[in-house]
């Protein structure tokens, strides 16, 4: 059939849809126009056909045809019968069926068929028969068969066999006695193992042009004569997609086969394109574009297999513009070309039966983006579809994602226009769903609305005009109209070790009201300027010079004169770096202070900063391991600032003989010194470094941590088994403690932890450290004694510490109280840490004298509940305090513990025997009330608590 039919039947499909059978009407040669509608009240299949009687089915209308008629077949909702077509017409005056019921839109993607399929046809003896626009479909038998039929065309239009049971049936049959068939622009999509298409031996001139076959088999021509294939796009085909054989002739080109990975074997596949010995030397194959399984091949030539087409171009000389799978770029789900693909401008225009226009009637097109390579015009793109102008509608926008009554609110249009087409006289239609429309050349409208919405959204669109009134598209939106609420802010603020002392907060206009914020002062507390910050949302950065919990304000202004203020609280202090432990100070041969004893009222200044792995600046405090030895009376010794009054707190409390440790934070002078003070008779000091506080930041940042106070839990206790093996450990062991998970991030540098020694076989030290065994101890203990320490040391990255003993066979417990974390500490259940405030010392509890709590010993199983919220500076929603607390003359060996909020942890922090006055640092987090609560085990004894300073 020649192209200038296909077009004119094409043109009637297209025509003005008239009368209520909703078909196209028009004038073709000079024949009768016969009507078929099952749907119509009063159809005939007895006649006459017209349009006010049409026929109820195809088939007698297809009986009735003459040359030069035209049967127009209207939707139907419950589809035709099958059909046989025996018309005869001529070549100047052909027999034409038109439907507008096929629908092939979707046909490269999806197979789409629609309610108005028609089950079957046959053409049988017919000659000069044109069918356009048909949706055949049929189930385990052949939908289409040509037979002993010369001169028939099938346009625009779908073909489906579904599967039933085993058959292999072929969608479309031709048989070796027809002639002059054309099938182009149709989606065909065969049964499972059933081929799209085959021509039998004998059949002669076949043109399959455009089509797209998907779902199944390929296509199979047996002997035939004159069969081409131009601008086709075979899909979903597992191994031969294409086979010629039997001493077929003809052409292929511009065709893709796309197979799909998903649903085919990935061994013993098949060539894509098989054209055998007997058909090769009278078949040409060009511009055809091959995209088989990794281990498929791309053709199979005259019995020669070749894997690409480079080798199919020099094996053959044939495919000399084939492309292959390291070419071919598509989406295997939709076989359709990508921007920039090298399908798009490389067909050849000029190949046998190839059309002007693609599966869905669309005109070739010149993208400007890809360089032509093509035959001819250059603008024709292999396969069945040619990607078309992606000129399109973008997503629709709004001024205001919330939209409010009586707030005017700008909605706009944007284009997707890759190609940079001209939008010139382009208009754009608004309908802002409320009974307003509005019109604009410039893609944006602005609307006031005026009430609010209830149950049901706004329905809002913008539709754009192409300038000869033809729609380009249309966007959709939806949203809710709500009155105009307050204007709020919403601040919050944030520390983090990276940047010590500074807060970096984030704020945020959250009840925007559509008015713009005219006015953004942020105060951060301190007495400095306040900044004022354009825009609704953002965050400023400020740096505080002295440590603490400071109050910070927004306030905001908008354009309608309305005001608001948001405060909140930030804490900020320097962050904590540890250290291997080191010692720097040791009375006993001179290491940092002169080599004697320090006397009654003695003062040891110690330098600290740049020493034993400390800056010698940024530093603000530190922490170390205070140990008096040999001492020759009762006493304490009180850790303070060089330069700064001493504190009526101690620090560590001990008696004749004995050597007890104790940890102690301080805080460092501004020449980098600090001052150890001995109140009674001749001690040894030493004081071994375990980190400090900084307000600079380092390379390392995974160095730097705040601490963050956790519910006590105990992760060892060799008397019952508890984290390690049940008993004693050996003298010269080190025992391997492996922290909690759900405490742990890979951000944890540091662990706080009550370390306890008791029922050793003779005197020790122990040494809490990860990596190296440092030279220094943390805990001290004779033989039969109970003696605890709080220790502060890094944690290895895999959450696991070691604890050493020199002496004899000694039980360990080791409490945990605190974590050190950097900022972004992201674990699961993983605490933040806070910043650390140090304080200068300050008794808050002494049960001697009643300051803070009455007057009297704590007897046994009491427990003390002591406000620390607003003693000595400490704010309201501070998290821990840092606490030095000391047991004093218990009646019985007992121990005490301190706690936050909930029941009493099975955890110690200071051991004591019976007369013995000892101090202990403590991490204890603060209750909701703004509360401790130290409980003693046994006996009676006074408590006495030195605060050294908060967590925020």
């Amino acid at each position: 059939m020649s192209r200038m039919r296909l077009l004119a039947i094409s043109a009637v499909v297209l025509s003005v849809l008239t009368g209520s059978l909703g078909i196209a009407a028009a004038n073709v040669g000079t024949g009768t126009a016969l009507y078929v509608d099952d749907d119509a009240a009063g159809c005939s299949d007895t006649g006459p056909g017209s349009q006010a009687v049409p026929f109820c089915q195809i088939q007698p209308a297809a009986d009735a045809a003459a040359p030069g008629d035209t049967v127009y077949v209207a939707r139907n909702k419950t589809g035709y019968a099958p059909v046989t077509i025996r018309s005869v017409g001529t070549g100047d005056e052909p027999v034409a069926f038109v439907t507008d019921a096929g629908d092939n839109s979707q046909a490269v993607g999806a197979h789409v068929l629609s309610s108005t399929a028609t089950p079957a046809m046959t053409f049988s003896g017919a000659q000069y028969v044109d069918l356009t626009g048909f949706s055949l479909s049929s189930i385990g038998t052949s939908t289409l068969v040509v037979s002993r039929s010369q001169h028939i065309g099938f346009d625009m239009g779908a073909v489906n066999t579904a599967q039933a049971g085993p058959s292999t049936a072929e969608t479309i049959s031709v048989d070796g006695s027809s002639s002059a068939i054309s099938l182009t622009r149709l989606s065909i999509a065969p049964e499972s193992g059933g081929l799209a298409f085959a021509s039998a031996a004998g059949a002669q001139d076949i043109t399959l042009a455009d089509d797209v076959t998907q779902l199944g088999g390929g296509i199979s021509a047996v002997g035939t004569t004159g069969i081409h294939l131009a601008g086709d796009t075979i899909r979903s085909v597992c191994g031969n997609a294409i086979s010629l054989s039997d001493g077929s002739s003809g052409s292929l080109e511009n065709t893709v086969v796309l197979p799909d990975s998903a649903t085919c074997s990935a061994t013993g596949t098949p060539a894509e394109i098989t054209v055998d010995t007997s058909s090769a030397p009278q078949v040409t194959a060009d511009y055809n574009a091959v995209d088989p399984l990794p281990t498929g091949t791309d053709y199979d030539w005259a019995g020669t297999a070749y894997a690409t087409s480079q080798a199919f171009r020099t094996g053959t000389g044939q495919g000399t513009h084939d492309l292959d799978q390291t070419d071919v770029s598509l989406s295997t789900t939709s076989g359709l070309p990508s921007e920039s693909s090298p399908l798009i401008d490389s067909a050849d225009a000029d190949a046998p039966g190839e059309l002007s226009t693609d599966l869905h009637g669309a005109q070739r097109v010149d993208d400007p983006l890809v360089t032509a390579t093509g035959t001819g015009t250059g603008t024709y793109d292999r396969g069945a579809v040619e990607f078309q102008d992606p000129l399109g509608l973008g997503t629709a926008g709004r001024s205001s994602q919330a939209v409010y009554v009586g707030v005017p609110v700008t909605f706009s249009a944007s284009l997707v226009n890759p190609w940079s087409d001209s939008v010139d006289g382009y208009s754009y239609t608004f309908d802002f769903g409320d009974g307003t429309t509005a019109t604009s050349t410039t893609g944006k409208a602005t609307h006031t609305y005026t009430q609010p919405t209830t149950s049901t959204n706004i329905y809002a669109t913008v539709t754009v005009y192409r300038p000869d009134g033809t729609k380009l598209g249309r966007e959709v939106s939806y949203f809710s109209v709500t009155p105009v609420p307050p204007l709020t802010g919403n601040l919050t603020c944030a520390a983090g070790p990276a940047l010590p002392d500074t807060a970096v907060c984030h704020f945020d206009a959250s009840g925007y009201s559509g008015y713009p914020i005219t006015g953004d002062r942020i105060s951060f507390g301190d007495g400095s300027a306040a900044v004022s910050v354009t825009g609704s949302k953002g965050y400023a950065q400020h740096t505080y010079a002295t440590a603490g919990t400071y109050t910070v304000t927004q306030q905001l202004t908008d354009s309608d004169g309305r005001t608001a203020t948001d405060t909140t609280r930030t804490t900020v202090g320097p962050a904590y770096v540890a250290v291997s432990p080191k010692r720097i100070l040791d009375t006993r041969n001179g290491t940092g202070a002169a080599k004697r004893r320090v006397g009654p009222g003695g003062v040891v200044r110690l330098k600290v900063l740049g020493t034993g792995g400390v800056p010698a600046s940024g530093v603000t405090a530190v922490t170390m391991n205070v140990t008096d030895a040999d001492a020759t009376a009762s006493s304490y010794v009180t850790v303070y600032p060089d330069g700064k009054s001493r504190p009526t707190a101690s620090n560590l409390d001990f008696t004749a003989g004995r050597t007890n440790p104790n940890l102690v934070t301080v805080r460092v002078s501004a020449g980098g010194y600090v001052d150890l003070y001995n109140a009674h008779g001749d001690v040894d000091l030493i004081a071994d470094v375990q980190g400090y506080f900084t307000t600079k930041s380092i390379t390392a940042n995974d160095q730097m941590g705040n601490l963050a106070a956790i519910p006590p839990a105990r992760v060892l206790d060799t008397r019952y088994g508890t984290g390690s093996a049940k008993g004693k450990v050996a003298p010269g062991s080190t025992t391997t403690v492996t922290l909690p998970k759900e405490g742990q991030t890979d951000e944890t540098i540091g662990a706080v932890l009550n370390v306890t020694a008791t029922g050793g076989t003779g005197s020790g030290v122990v040494t809490v450290y990860c990596d190296s065994r440092p030279s220094t101890s943390n805990l001290n203990y004779r033989a039969g004694q109970t003696v605890s320490n709080l220790v502060v040391t890094k944690v290895c990255s895999d959450g696991k510490i070691e604890i050493h003993n020199t002496g004899g066979h000694v039980n360990l417990i080791a409490d945990l109280q605190g974590l050190y974390t950097d900022y972004n500490a992201d674990g699961d259940n993983a605490p933040v840490g806070s910043p650390f405030v140090p304080a200068a010392p300050s008794r808050f509890l002494d049960t001697r004298n009643g300051t803070g709590a009455p007057a009297k010993p704590l007897g046994a199983g009491s427990t003390l509940t002591v406000k620390v919220a607003g003693v000595a500076g400490v704010p309201d929603d501070a998290t821990a305090v840092i606490v030095n607390l000391t047991g004093v003359s218990p009646t019985t060996a007992t121990h005490l513990t301190a706690y936050g909020a909930g029941s009493l942890p099975n955890v110690s922090n200071d051991n004591l025997s019976t007369g013995e006055t000892r101090p202990v640092l403590a991490v204890i987090p603060v209750d909701a009330d703004g509360d401790i609560h130290i409980h003693n085990a046994n006996g009676s004894l006074n408590v006495v608590a030195d605060l050294e300073g908060y967590l925020g």
